[in-house]
């Protein structure tokens, strides 16, 4: 039995991802390095400083945390299209809790990441009980959830006084970037989604719970037959995305200190670009927790960027909407020419073979 060479792209599925966003990355220092040549020298390119690499990190960190969720749900096979609006629900309610209500944030954070599992629990009982398709449940509930959080706050935003400034707590106080000078930051929220995204890896890689996930977005009734409890898995992967929504909705809050209804609008676009662009399969049943934060670095580098080269924010909309376009089509096209051009070097090697060519 001969052994066939896998392309490189077959054996890492993360390879395609990672190698458009080192391409893009590529691009991005190059024209800095062309405009640096108007001032007679070239300077170090700012986009691959130490301070905008920490930077870009900060902001894709809470729909990095929300696109952990995500992936579990596309992996299994369902879609969410509601967590931009809950994430706007749970920050008006964690604003009010704190501002109006007497609560305090500690409480207003349980209190929220509680509503927010609840909230994501009830769509994953109707979707798994139901054979209604989540995209119909789940914008639905979108809807839902923009009323009554704007009948929390009376279409009003909700200014905090501070009271969520420990997850913006620096943990390099102190520390300078070597090329800029300017202050290294590492705040508490960005750690917290590097904590989660290497927690929910060794969960779905390695546990009992993130197989059956990946087996019930194969095959459904496979999984069935093989003793998964198909209802429940689905139930229990909307119920913790609703969590990881609620943490990132805290921690956005954190951030913009204003509760308001537009907090989370866009928000699930933009995660399901980032899913998507990091290797999972909108079927179902493929994907990795790694692959997505890729794709959630691809996708804040392109903001950076644009702002970096001062291009007009109309144009991050096309670079996003090319990206991805050109990564679900690397990836489902590299297996498919990896196999055609193995199929030529078989039939080239049998002809030279027949021909008694001294390459046999």
């Amino acid at each position: 039995m001969t052994d066939k060479k896998i392309s490189i792209f077959k054996r890492h599925e993360n390879m395609t991802p990672l190698t458009v966003l080192l391409v893009f990355m590529a691009f991005v220092v190059l024209m800095q390095l062309i405009g640096s040549l108007r001032y007679g020298q070239i300077r170090y390119p700012t986009f691959i400083s130490p301070v905008n690499l920490l930077n870009i990190l900060m902001q894709v960190s809470v729909a990095g945390i929300a696109a952990i969720g995500m992936t579990m749900v596309i992996i299994s096979g369902g879609i969410d299209l509601s967590i931009g609006m809950l994430a706007s629900l749970v920050s008006i309610f964690v604003a009010l809790a704190m501002s109006r209500w007497g609560w305090s944030p500690v409480q207003a954070i349980i209190g929220g990441i509680f509503l927010s599992t609840i909230c994501g629990g009830i769509l994953g009982f109707i979707i798994s009980r139901t054979n209604v398709e989540p995209f119909i449940i789940t914008l639905g509930g979108m809807m839902a959830f923009q009323g009554i959080a704007l009948l929390l706050c009376r279409s009003r935003e909700i200014t905090l006084q501070g009271q969520l400034d420990v997850f913006k707590n620096n943990l390099i106080e102190g520390a300078k970037d070597p090329i800029t000078t300017l202050n290294l930051i590492i705040p508490i929220y960005v750690v917290i989604f590097l904590v989660l995204i290497v927690a929910f890896w060794l969960i779905m890689k390695y546990t009992k719970f993130g197989r059956r996930v990946f087996a019930v977005g194969c095959n459904s009734q496979a999984a069935y037959l093989s003793g998964v409890n198909v209802k429940n898995v689905k139930l229990l992967v909307y119920i913790v995305n609703g969590a990881l929504v609620g943490i990132g909705a805290v921690l956005l809050l954190a951030r913009i200190n204003v509760g308001i209804i537009t907090l989370g609008q866009n928000l699930e676009i933009d995660v399901i670009a980032m899913v998507i662009i990091g290797g999972t399969a909108m079927a179902g049943g493929k994907g990795n927790i790694w692959g997505t934060f890729i794709g959630v670095l691809l996708l804040g580098s392109i903001s950076n960027a644009m702002n970096i080269l001062r291009m007009p924010s109309a144009w991050q909309f096309v670079a996003k909407g090319v990206i991805i376009i050109v990564s679900v089509t690397l990836a489902a096209t590299s297996g498919g020419i990896s196999s055609y051009l193995n199929r030529v070097k078989e039939k080239f090697l049998k002809q030279n073979k027949a021909a008694g060519s001294p390459c046999s």
